[in-house]
């Protein structure tokens, strides 16, 4: 039988009263529905229109189940028939169910309910895609409540359908799923909510009652935030800082710089660092390197952490944590106040980098001035030391530092020189009393003698060993002047230094000027191809054949160096009196000279170390 002769058989006198089973329907049009849940989006909200739609569906469901049950004594496979017949004679869609299966307990109850089938021609993904066009997501809510009213009336058990697909989604039809609670395995949890009615003015309420914690949160953060900005703004440390947050909140909290070393800290025992506090500190270490700079909750089984990075111009400079029990919570006020505490420490390292950056640009200017010399009198210049808190009386040397690092652009090379500089004055930092200037893209050190009693040579290779880690692509190497205790003579040390890195090559990082040979000054100061030449000259066959007169060469030098006495180089040698002396004779033969004559073995012996410090001979 169709729906209009269904209608027709129920209609009843010329009131305009409508019946559809014994019970007065109304006929509209699906557009009012569409209609109706545009408005319900618009001033409800999409969330609360998809449960009240859902919930609409569910009573319609359930009432048309009850007046079935009242009516007929049938099995409940034939009553669950009925209900798709309902929904298409109230205009909904067209149904064909694909599969049933029932499940009954051993009283003969129902007990699980598996159900798929067919909706064709859905009014809601119709007018859905009238009002707003294709959809994201299934939007069929009237006819899944309905399902799922019906079905869990006539089972006695919770049934709860699920469009799968959906017509306003692109499929051709819209594809639905019903099952029992159990059956759906938890899948279904978000969608169980919208079968329940939550008052507005109890979500009112939830929504005020978050409004009046947030404000509280605010008040609170707000309180604390006012009171760092006072210790800040004091002129107070990070200790002061760290016990006005303990004082507030009661939660221990620790400072640290980027290296993970303390800079202050209050609320914890004296035994905190002895207590996995190492696992904490690798856990960081490893965020650190994946550069992963967020807030986050790290335990290392003996205490829980919250901790935040303290972050100035895109760098992490350290970090601040809230140390708790593994137990205890960790609050959303406590994220919001940790956060501003990293704030004011980043303020507070910005203001000691300002001023310590000026107080070293002011030094570099001093060293320049220094430096220069003639300008300015001894005690000018020890006076002007003092304003800057350093003791120029005491000795010192000068160090030229020079670095490669190799391909970068002329705008990374500049951001990297800043780097260098930066990484030399925190490495002197608190350190030693110590001059940085630079001259020509090469850093100027004016290093004083360690009171810990360290070489300026382990001083110099600690700076170039720590400058390698902090930039491995690039190549240090660094001259040094010897050591004065003559404020006015840093001009002559200074070409000291620029003349010692001149000596540094790939084998010899660091040059000192005292460890210099004649030779190497003589070659370094001069001509080399002029030298060269002129040694060539000099040695003249033995030159020309040398690695055939490799023995000779050596027999020569040795015999040179040792002032000409036999037996100390024959013992050197290894020879016997009568295999050098025969040596010695060759030697004169080929070089026509008496090897006797102290301006001839001083030339000779001048001229092999020079050969040997270009690496035209090897002597050693």
């Amino acid at each position: 039988m169709s729906v209009d002769q269904k209608i027709d058989r129920n209609k009843t006198d010329n009131e305009g009263r409508i019946y559809l089973d014994d019970e007065r329907v109304i006929l509209t049009s699906s557009a009012v529905f569409g209609i109706l849940r545009k408005d319900l989006m618009d001033n409800i909200s999409e969330e609360r229109m998809k449960g009240f739609l859902i919930r609409y569906g569910w009573n319609l469901g359930k009432n048309d189940a009850k007046n079935v049950l009242k009516k007929n004594q049938s099995s409940i496979e034939e009553l669950l028939k009925k209900g798709p017949e309902l929904h298409m004679m109230r205009g909904f869609t067209k149904v064909k169910r694909v599969d049933l299966q029932l499940d009954y307990d051993e009283d003969g109850q129902i007990e699980g309910v598996h159900v798929e089938g067919f909706w064709s021609g859905s009014y809601e993904a119709e007018e859905f895609i009238e009002q707003f066009g294709n959809s994201d997501a299934a939007v069929c809510y009237t006819l899944v409540g309905y399902a799922s009213g019906y079905y869990s009336e006539i089972c006695k058990k919770t049934v709860v359908f699920k469009e799968v697909a959906c017509k306003a989604i692109g499929a051709d039809n819209c594809y639905y799923v019903g099952k029992t609670i159990p059956e759906w395995n938890g899948s279904i949890e978000k969608e169980l909510k919208y079968y329940h009615d939550e008052p507005i003015v109890r979500e009112l309420e939830i929504t005020y009652e978050k409004l009046l914690e947030e404000r509280n949160n605010f008040e609170k953060t707000f309180t604390i935030h006012e009171r760092l900005t006072q210790e800040f703004t004091n002129g107070n440390d990070l200790q002061t800082i760290a016990d006005a947050i303990y004082e507030e909140i009661g939660i221990p909290i620790l400072i640290e710089n980027a290296d993970m070393s303390p800079l202050a800290g209050s609320g914890f025992s004296s035994d905190f660092f002895t207590n996995g506090y190492l696992d904490f500190k690798s856990a960081v270490h490893i965020q650190q390197k994946e550069k992963d700079y967020q807030t986050k909750e790290i335990s290392d089984g003996v205490n829980q952490y919250l901790t935040t990075p303290i972050m100035l111009q895109r760098k992490c400079f350290g970090f601040c944590s809230f140390i708790y029990e593994v137990n205890q919570p960790v609050t959303k006020v406590d994220l919001m106040i940790l956060e501003r505490v990293a704030s004011v420490c980043s303020l507070y390292i910005l203001n000691e980098k300002t001023t310590f950056e000026a107080v070293e640009r002011i030094k570099g200017h001093f060293l320049d001035q220094i430096i220069d010399g003639g300008h300015l009198t001894e005690k000018e210049i020890l006076t002007r030391g003092k304003y800057i808190q350093t003791d120029l009386n005491a000795p010192y040397c000068i160090a030229a530092l020079k670095y490669d690092n190799g391909n970068a652009g002329s705008e990374n090379g500049l951001f990297i020189h800043d780097q260098v500089i930066e990484s030399v004055q925190h490495f002197f930092k608190n350190r030693f009393n110590v001059l940085i200037g630079q001259r020509s893209g090469i850093l100027v050190l004016l290093i004083q003698k360690d009171h810990n009693q360290k070489t300026m040579k382990e001083v110099c290779q600690s700076l170039l060993d720590y400058l390698k880690k902090e930039f491995p692509p690039s190549v240090f190497r660094m001259g040094a002047s010897t050591l004065s205790e003559s404020i006015q003579q840093a001009s002559e040390y200074y070409k000291e230094a620029m003349t010692a890195l001149k000596m540094t090559d790939a084998s010899e990082e660091i040059m000192f000027f005292k460890d210099i040979s004649v030779a190497g000054l003589l070659i370094h100061s001069k001509d080399k191809q002029a030298v060269i030449q002129k040694a060539k000259h000099l040695l003249g066959p033995i030159y020309a054949k040398k690695d055939e007169s490799a023995e000779l060469i050596k027999t020569l030098y040795v015999f040179l160096a040792n002032g000409g006495n036999l037996e100390k180089s024959m013992d050197e040698l290894c020879l016997s009196m009568s295999g050098l002396r025969y040596r010695i004779r060759r030697l004169e033969e080929m070089l026509g000279k008496d090897l006797r004559q102290p301006a001839v073995t001083y030339e000779l012996l001048l001229t092999l170390q020079v050969l040997d410090a270009e690496g035209e001979i090897i002597l050693k």
